[in-house]
């Protein structure tokens, strides 16, 4: 398995240090965030795009993931509103047009609240309307779509386990794929192994941190409720090989002593 930093734990950070400091402490990538000051679609001209081909080169690095902002105002997956809608269209197309020029394989997605007193089965619909348009830009592209299942407290469209089933078969693509963030199956009381189980190869990416059990909140490896070497057992039983990523959003006060800490723990348990 290989190992990624989340560069959203650096929000306030340019790249440039995010990638020094992946490529001191030994990560094998860095998952870069799609927003200011970072790698905001919009400003991801040729020549930032080019700085950062020249930091993957400079530090042995690899960018498994760009993961643009969707989960926050103005672009929303779920949305209930039509200019909202289209907007978010054009917005994800640019963010996958980046991946693409910045040799980033996947482009991570997940579905925002579409809002309260609305209709599941046409919340779904808008999601469908989206992923559809998005799909067909990734397969022209090259860039796979990692859709990911968010806790019932960020959502009420894709959240859980089932859910993404549901999406995957309606899409039908190769290029639509999904994730395990493992605090959403902990909050759930889903079953880790079910996610190996019934999605098979579409099985993608980990976003691997520690959870508290009760809210979204990500922790560090070792100081929460998921029994983390167990965790990785099962990972090997159903023998995921793929990328790692720490995601510690929740402790960014000083990320790069989280950083320096979440490799040697991620290090120990696959070692182990």
């Amino acid at each position: 398995m290989k190992v990624a930093l989340l560069s959203l734990s650096f929000r306030r950070y340019h790249l440039d240090k995010i990638f020094e400091v992946a490529g001191y402490f030994g990560y094998d990538g860095v998952e870069i965030w799609g927003g200011r000051p970072q790698a905001y679609p919009y400003d991801m001209d040729e020549a930032r795009c080019a700085h950062v081909l020249e930091l993957k080169e400079k530090y042995g690095l690899e960018v498994p993931m760009y993961t643009p902002e969707v989960l926050g105002y103005p672009y929303n997956i779920s949305t209930t509103d039509k200019k909202e809608r289209e907007e978010t269209i054009d917005y994800l197309k640019k963010a996958i047009d980046v991946a693409k020029a910045i040799g980033a394989p996947r482009v991570q997605l997940a579905c925002g609240h579409a809002g309260y007193q609305t209709n599941r089965k046409q919340n779904y619909q808008n999601v469908l309307t989206v992923m559809n348009a998005l799909t067909e830009h990734a397969e022209k592209t090259g860039v796979d779509l990692i859709m990911e299942a968010v806790t019932l407290m960020e959502s009420n469209t894709i959240i859980f386990l089932d859910d993404l089933v549901e999406l995957l078969n309606d899409i039908g693509s190769p290029r639509v794929k999904t994730m395990i963030d493992t605090v959403t199956p902990m909050v759930h009381k889903e079953v880790f192994g079910d996610y190996f189980e019934k999605l098979g190869d579409k099985m993608d990416y980990i976003h691997f941190i520690d959870s508290d059990g009760v809210s979204p909140t990500h922790m560090p490896v070792g100081s929460g409720v998921i029994p983390m070497e167990a965790l990785m057992a099962v990972l090997k039983k159903y023998g995921y090989d793929g990328w790692l990523s720490s995601e510690l959003v929740s402790y960014a006060s000083e990320p790069e002593l989280s950083a320096a800490r979440e490799i040697k723990s991620i290090r120990r348990l696959i070692e182990g």
